[in-house]
């Protein structure tokens, strides 16, 4: 029985080094060492729609009570055009952020947006790491990172005055409306508000016809109300904070046998101490 040779068919056509063959939407191409690949007839790809930050500088430090910025751009790609939403997360205790503007119109080109930090005089100290992303109904950008560190503020000395509010006289209290001058630019925490006696003194005539007048003749009566009292940066008193007279402090004459005809007409100096926090 005579022999049928068997047909082979290979699944590539062989061509020739530099030859190029249409096969079934495939582009044959054989390379001079023989091999053959296959390619799409289409070359294009498709770019999905998407939106990037990218955030300048990308770490700030600022002292309690101060503010920082950041310049954010939002780069469109894959043709996308729309509003995007900022939104931030990560902040410190007392810190707020705000976006100018909150929407950013980007498409063709890429859209900008400032990023405000604010921080108070209670943020805590320390280091934090800020979590930035835009979004566009459901697409969304890749979440980015920005660190904020926040330091202690300079502590600058705030004043306490007041006076006597009418004359003493034995056995009669005087209230004192405290004023309080703070020259920072947040509010302060004050506590321990103390009103000492520094001295006394006398009239010409009294010198004169040596007639005694002492600090003990006085008495102090300290402030009695809650604290701590709120210091706004400028000036403010006890009775602008609504506080009551009744707990002020008081400077009293004292009521003694002895003569103290020395004490008509002086002048009591008076001295005031008190802790301030915040600023």
């Amino acid at each position: 029985m005579p022999s049928i040779q068997e047909l082979f068919h290979s699944p590539l056509r062989i061509v020739r080094a530099g030859a190029k063959v249409l096969l079934a939407g495939l582009l044959l191409v054989t390379l001079t060492s023989g091999v053959v690949l296959a390619a799409s007839s289409n070359g294009n790809q498709t770019t999905p729609k998407g939106i990037t930050l990218q955030l300048a500088p990308t770490s700030r430090s600022v002292t309690q009570g101060t503010s920082a910025s950041y310049n954010v751009v939002v780069q469109p790609s894959g043709g996308f055009a729309g509003n995007v939403a900022l939104t931030i997360s990560g902040l410190p205790a007392g810190a707020t952020a705000s976006f100018s503007p909150a929407v950013v119109a980007v498409g063709p080109g890429s859209g900008s947006a400032t990023l405000n930090v604010s921080s108070t005089s209670a943020t805590p100290l320390g280091t934090y790491s800020l979590s930035l992303k835009g979004s566009s109904g459901t697409l969304q950008s890749a979440v980015v990172v920005i660190s904020l560190t926040v330091t202690a503020g300079q502590h600058q000395p705030f004043n306490i005055s007041g006076d006597p509010t009418g004359l003493l006289a034995p056995g009669n209290a005087v209230p004192i409306n405290l004023q309080l001058t703070n020259p920072g630019n947040s509010s302060l925490n004050v506590t321990g508000l103390t009103v000492s006696i520094a001295g006394v003194t006398r009239t010409a005539q009294a010198v004169a016809n040596n007639r005694p007048c002492n600090p003990s003749d006085y008495v102090v009566i300290q402030f009695s109300g809650s604290y701590p009292i709120a210091a706004p940066p400028g000036n403010s008193s006890l009775s602008g904070s609504g506080i009551p007279a009744a707990r002020w402090p008081q400077v009293r004459m004292l009521d003694t046998s002895l003569n103290q005809d020395g004490c008509k007409g002086a002048t009591v100096q008076l001295s005031y101490s008190g802790t301030g926090q915040g600023n």
